[in-house]
């Protein structure tokens, strides 16, 4: 019921207006905070949250961390019919979401925990990280809930982002600090087909969330060690592709960092965005520039034309 309550009052409200007024709240816009001593690092064993880090409508592909968006339809329609109405919405999206991915199921049984700690134990194995973290132990915790979200741009081209839901938590076991690190790689290409995502059993989708998911550790240890700074007196601008989005948005915020392939960016928007957090773009499908006095907070743009020619995803480095 606190789920279908809270799918009304973003479907009512409005998601964009909830963000960019005054009464949101930007915890995930803050850096971590500094820590003495070492912390460990763990995966939760949970799934990313339908009240929280899931919009309506999202289908999660059974036995996998693998979830369905941008196929939803009707959801400001459901939610004029109250919590039913949001109920049946979400179904019925939800519903879609299954048959939209059926023919590719088995190929999207895909797992992060297991490849995640593996990039965490490798990155942290030397100095300097070795100093700061280890993936043993007790005291102060960073626990990260991963997921793959496949968003669909048009009726057949998806692209994939992997979103790590990350929880700081003192020796007491109280959180202190919570933000998610979403990453991208590479371009967009259709689920099914000759090139697509599924083709020999999803291996062009496993390299690319390999090469997310490496991207996606590096900065998020990074930013937790020695956070990159946020400042207000120097925003930006990003154009590109955000998770659960079928628009291309222009958004302002803060640039962490970028070197010759990625940019990390952090919305300047309310936590209520399932969006909000370190967004770790690729700069072949994303640019950023300095904010104007004139520019807005968040705007909608025109989608981008698909690429007919897939690349391959580069590693990190």
């Amino acid at each position: 019921m606190k789920q279908f309550k809270r799918w009304a009052a973003m479907a009512v409200a409005g998601v964009t207006l909830a963000a960019i007024t005054g009464c949101a709240s930007f915890e995930m816009t803050k850096p971590a905070p500094a820590q003495s001593q070492r912390i460990a690092i763990k995966v939760s064993g949970e799934d990313l949250s339908g009240w929280s880090d899931l919009p309506i409508g999202t289908y999660r592909v059974p036995d996998s961390q693998v979830i369905i968006s941008g196929h939803q339809k009707g959801a400001e329609v459901g939610a004029m019919f109250g919590l039913l109405g949001v109920a049946i919405a979400h179904a019925a999206n939800s519903s879609a979401g299954a048959n939209a991915v059926k023919d590719a199921e088995s190929s999207l049984k895909i797992k992060l925990d297991a490849p995640l700690m593996a990039e965490v134990g490798r990155l942290t194995a030397e100095a300097p990280l070795s100093e700061k973290f280890s993936t043993a132990g007790a005291g102060t915790t960073l626990t990260i809930t991963p997921g793959l979200v496949l968003t669909y741009l048009d009726t057949s081209d998806v692209r994939p982002f992997v979103v790590l839901k990350v929880n700081l938590a003192g020796p007491d076991n109280k959180m202190i600090w919570s933000t998610r690190y979403i990453v991208s790689t590479g371009a967009s290409r259709p689920l099914m087909g000759a090139g697509g995502w599924a083709e020999s059993d999803g291996a062009a989708l496993k390299a690319n969330v390999q090469t997310s998911l490496a991207q996606g550790v590096k900065v998020m240890l990074a930013d937790v060690a020695s956070p990159y700074k946020r400042d207000d007196n120097s925003m930006s601008i990003a154009e590109g592709q955000f998770p659960f989005m079928k628009q291309r948005l222009q958004v302002k915020g803060y640039k962490l960092v970028e070197d010759d392939r990625y940019m990390a960016f952090i919305p300047k928007l309310g936590d209520v965005l399932v969006f909000a957090g370190v967004n770790v773009l690729d700069k072949e499908d994303s640019s950023v520039r300095d904010a104007g006095k004139d520019d807005v907070v968040l705007k909608l743009l025109e989608p981008k034309a698909a690429s007919k020619a897939p690349k391959a995803a580069a590693p990190a480095n």
